[in-house]
């Protein structure tokens, strides 16, 4: 017997961690996500391997089947990761797990885990599939932050999330050709720590109610937009609101001299950002210069 299952990455387009307080963030799947395979035989325990966008290994535990004990591992603390998610989907659901078998599970990445794009989420979303789980109740069960990643892992199309304390929501829509086209994101090679960002975040909040209903408005108002220049003004807005926020000068300036608009994705200051004018190519070309190696066009790497 074997399972398989898929979930996409994502990228936060605007929200940060706004998402979290009833705020309503805009979000994308994009092409590269994470697989899973599950394959049974005789014997007891879960023999779990992770493999790269280059199919290396990246990180390999063993799991007892008793009490979910970390036999061997490459890497202590993804071990308690996936631990901590095996347990909490069995007790979620007492049938995971429950025969006295040997699972092996094959996970694969189709980005560079160090992008940032979803290494935990969408795990967790495979996860959840095998487990016969809603990701949104094993995320919740083990993680803090908002589970737009979420809800995006499950999405075939760009969408707006929003959370507040007693529930969540989510509508995908069809987002311009005109802005995805013209939008090119960029990895700023450093991996930021989604949890430390979300726990520092919720510890520091300085905001208030007028900036959760700015950003929402923000958001809602990108969904709608196809002119280029309207969407510049809107995303200059999300930059200012946050700076003032954060009282932190986004890139600390780096891009102080471009024509168009750059903003952090996701994390403030980490993993990709977002970079808008008129003209792709000037763009393109800008982001070369400044040493950025990594550069798509939004267009190009969404779920389709």
């Amino acid at each position: 017997m074997a399972f398989k299952t898929h979930s996409n990455g994502k990228l936060l387009i605007t929200g940060e961690y706004f998402v979290m307080e009833g705020a309503m963030g805009l979000a994308v799947p994009v092409k590269w996500g994470q697989s899973m395979k599950v394959t049974e035989s005789q014997g007891a325990g879960i023999h779990w391997i992770t493999k790269d966008q280059n199919g290396a290994k990246w990180f390999e535990c063993k799991l007892n089947l008793i009490d979910f004990a970390i036999e061997k591992t490459t890497d202590e603390t993804k071990a308690e990761f996936v631990q901590s998610l095996i347990k909490s989907a069995a007790q979620l659901n007492s049938d995971f797990l429950s025969k006295w078998k040997k699972y092996k599970v094959t996970c694969d990445l189709g980005f560079d885990p160090a992008w940032g794009l979803g290494t935990s989420s969408t795990l967790i979303c495979n996860l959840a599939t095998w487990a016969e789980l809603s990701p949104f109740e094993l995320f919740f069960d083990t993680q803090e932050g908002s589970g737009y990643d979420i809800a995006a892992a499950v999405s075939q199309e760009p969408l707006l999330y929003q959370k507040n304390e007693d529930e969540l929501s989510f509508e995908t829509f069809d987002w311009s050709g005109n802005l995805t086209d013209g939008i090119c994101v960029f990895y700023q090679g450093h991996k930021q720590n989604s949890l430390e960002e979300v726990r520092t975040w919720k510890t520091n909040k300085v905001w208030k109610q007028k900036d959760v209903k700015q950003v929402s408005s923000i958001s809602e108002a990108l969904a709608d937009c196809n002119d280029v220049d309207e969407a510049i003004s809107l995303l200059r807005d999300h930059v200012n609101m946050m700076e003032r926020i954060l009282n932190r000068t986004a890139y600390d300036g780096q891009f102080s001299d471009f024509e168009g608009v750059v903003k952090p994705l996701g994390a403030w200051g980490g993993d990709f950002g977002l970079a808008l004018h008129t003209d792709v190519e000037y763009t393109a070309k800008y982001l070369a210069k400044k040493g950025m190696k990594t550069v798509f066009r939004l267009g190009d790497i969404l779920v389709k």
